[in-house]
């Protein structure tokens, strides 16, 4: 234990976190799925998306409002697109076979698949990747239920809504660009709340729409970059909801408090061939000369180096896998108290 942490080997973690949905009841494969998306979280710095969210899923299955053992399946498909209905199932497991489905499509150039009834699926960037291992670029878009207040509103009309794009490369790690349209995503403030500490004055709006750094009196969340962040967010939106069939915007039930109601989430998913294209060795060693040039740029006063998208998340994941994952005390509580009442044992 450091601090207010605990220090968690990635492998020991993924195990554990396997055990406990398996004894949730999901299916162990969906459980492995969901296990690796969680811990991949962790390793790329992620808390936000990681372990904290764990205790919500097993909630959610204990209660039946996310299904332990759903029939994911393709209900359309059509050219070079496909519709996924996730039977309201763990998000991770939805997306994952979405992304398997655009991959499949995508041998004769481009696959696009839209999904509907799906919940919460961790970090997007974890599906991407999924394409980059088939040397092919990963595009997802995802909603979240309406936390974010549109450029010059009060109350919230739009979600976190994440993009995540993936590209493959000659170098050690791809680039992988990985964020959500508010300037920070509702599951960094609950990380502050668990520390207990403050967050910075863009991130949030207590109940009045007045910015606040309390985390405990953040009610709803900023976009990043004004009305550029609120555009690219409705846009996502329609993307992942009409365009997918699934619910949209105010429609979408709220993660942390409609319990009893199944999330009713889309996700747009797509992969890219680079092979029809241009040949992929000469693609992947131009995105490495870019990665060079970007590196070569001097650096700004308080930077020590320019780094490119993904970049972070690989030297911060190079670091856990040899030093082990900090989990905060109060969130290994939480864990605790899941694997407590599931009768499992928490090896950690």
């Amino acid at each position: 234990m450091t601090g207010q942490t605990v220090i968690v080997e990635s492998a020991a973690l993924r195990r554990v976190l396997a055990n406990l949905l398996s004894a949730a009841g999901v299916r162990d494969e969906d459980s492995q799925i969901v296990a690796d998306s969680v811990t991949t979280a962790e390793l790329f710095g992620f808390q936000s998306h990681g372990v904290i969210r764990v205790p919500h899923y097993l909630k959610r299955l204990r209660i039946g409002s996310i299904n332990k053992r759903p029939e994911i399946r393709v209900v359309q498909r059509s050219g070079n697109t496909a519709v996924v209905d996730g039977d309201h199932g763990l998000g991770h497991a939805v997306a994952h076979f979405a992304m398997r489905e655009a991959i499949g499509l995508a041998e004769s150039g481009v696959g696009v698949v839209g999904v509907r009834n799906s919940s919460h699926f961790g970090i997007a960037g974890y599906f991407a990747l999924q394409a980059v291992r088939r040397d092919m670029i990963g595009v997802v878009v995802s909603h979240t239920d309406a936390s974010v207040v549109p450029y010059g509103g009060r109350k919230p009309a739009v979600g976190t809504n994440p993009l995540a794009v993936a590209v493959p490369t000659d170098r050690e790690y791809p680039v992988l660009l990985d964020m959500a349209t508010s300037t920070a995503s509702l599951g960094k403030v609950l990380v502050a709340r668990d520390k207990g500490e403050s967050i910075p004055p863009d991130w949030a709006v207590d109940e009045e729409g007045n910015p606040t750094t309390d985390p405990h009196r953040a009610k709803y969340l900023l976009p990043m970059a004004g009305p550029k962040g609120y555009g690219l967010a409705l846009i996502f939106d329609i993307l992942s909801g009409p365009l997918t069939g699934a619910a949209f915007g105010k429609h979408i039930p709220l993660m942390y408090g409609d319990y009893e109601k199944h999330r009713e989430l889309g996700h747009f998913m797509g992969a890219i061939n680079v092979e029809r294209f241009v040949p992929v060795g000469q693609f992947k060693r131009n995105v490495g000369l870019m990665m060079d040039d970007i590196h070569a740029t001097p650096p700004a006063r308080g930077f020590d180096r320019v780094l490119v998208p993904g970049e972070r998340e690989y030297l911060i994941m190079r670091a856990y896998e040899r030093d082990g994952i900090p989990i905060p005390l109060g969130t290994m509580n939480d864990l605790r108290a899941a694997a407590k009442e599931l009768e499992v044992r928490l090896d950690l």
